[in-house]
């Protein structure tokens, strides 16, 4: 290739917006002179102007089927002209900038710096280490709801993701600015779970709940579990609308203790709290209407004989385990183990609650 023309598409390289504009007409200069020169003095009866633009297509791209083929010498100059002189550089050079925007689309992608395009996602935000991420995306893909969905992953701890996964997409940016976020597609999210920045970090906590304040700006609406490392730090999710706020150091040292005491707890909770297991699942129903004369004491008994086992209810911030005579109202959530997912109406109808004929629960 000429030097002058190295020099000249080094140069169009840098301005790109300019050099695909000039290459865009370039290359309809060299199609459409060629075609005109064809069409008007090529002597072919039946030739119309979309088979001279079909010949300078085919001969630009020298694929040269030989349908077409000049041989008047005025269509012949004009195919030097337009086609060789001009035209085989051009498309040349309009193929390497094809290239190198598809590989720099896939690099992009690759090193999280791309919008994504994704709906109805879950963001991971933060990179705590790559196993516990890891162990957190094969728990969401288990569940029946998440198994097909695009799980994107926010951070800036990483400089590209260490593992390939076709339904697990990558932003990287400051998780406390918006322009991430944006990136990121919050607006159309389904869900949030934001993680410790990291196990030894003391600022953790402060950064998380900073994170979840930045989602909230953005998108209300969606979903936010976030975890926190040190309970002592829960005030700082005061002002932050957190759905869910997870204490997994205080967890663990809990689950630690008591396994130290009564064998076999760690081994029931992690059946209860993993998906992919197979088994009974820990699980909750909002309770949206609220049945007559019942109480949660009385429906865990009936559910018992369906290995249905209701284990808890949240009410406004408060768990409980032993109920009562505490009956079902409006928001609670109640907490049950199961093989499947149940929905409240299908808890309390009748098949499960109503009391059998002369007899008292």
């Amino acid at each position: 290739m000429p030097l002058w023309l190295v020099r000249t598409f080094r140069k169009m390289r840098v301005r790109r917006t300019f050099s695909v504009l000039l290459v865009i007409v370039l290359l309809a200069i060299s199609l459409l002179g060629n075609a005109l020169t064809f069409y008007l003095f090529e002597d072919q009866e039946g030739t119309t102007f979309g088979d001279a633009l079909w010949y300078s297509v085919i001969s630009i791209t020298t694929i040269g089927y030989g349908d077409f083929s000049a041989t008047s010498f005025a269509s012949r100059m004009g195919t030097v002209i337009f086609i060789v002189l001009f035209g085989l550089a051009t498309f040349s050079v309009a193929m390497s900038f094809g290239i190198d925007w598809i590989s720099e689309m896939i690099e992009k992608g690759r090193t999280g710096m791309s919008e994504i395009h994704a709906a109805d996602h879950i963001i991971i935000v933060n990179f705590p280490s790559q196993s516990r991420v890891v162990e957190l995306i094969e728990e969401l893909k288990s569940h029946p709801d998440h198994e097909a969905r695009e799980i994107v992953i926010v951070s800036d701890q990483i400089e590209r993701l260490p593992f390939d996964d076709k339904n697990v997409l990558f932003v990287r940016g400051p998780v406390l600015e918006q322009e991430t976020f944006v990136r990121a597609k919050i607006d159309a999210a389904r869900m949030v779970i934001v993680l410790a920045t990291d196990y030894s970090d003391p600022t953790s906590d402060a950064v998380v709940a900073s994170s979840v304040a930045v989602v909230e700006s953005l998108n209300r609406d969606v979903y936010s579990v976030a975890e926190c490392l040190n309970f002592k730090h829960r005030m700082l999710f005061d002002s932050v609308n957190t759905n869910a706020l997870v204490y997994s150091m205080r967890v663990t040292g809990n689950l630690l203790s008591l396994e130290a005491h009564d064998q076999g707890v760690s081994q029931l909770v992690n059946q209860m709290t993993s998906s992919r297991r197979g088994a009974a699942t820990l699980y909750s129903a909002r309770v949206d209407q609220t049945p007559d004369q019942t109480t949660y004491r009385a429906m865990a008994k009936r559910l018992l004989d369906k290995d249905i086992h209701l284990l808890g209810v949240q009410r406004d911030n408060e768990s409980y385990i032993t109920f009562g005579e505490m009956s079902p109202k409006i928001d609670d959530h109640v907490l049950y183990v199961s093989r499947h997912r149940l929905k409240w109406s299908t808890l309390i109808d009748g098949a499960l609650i109503e009391k059998q004929k002369g007899q008292e629960p």
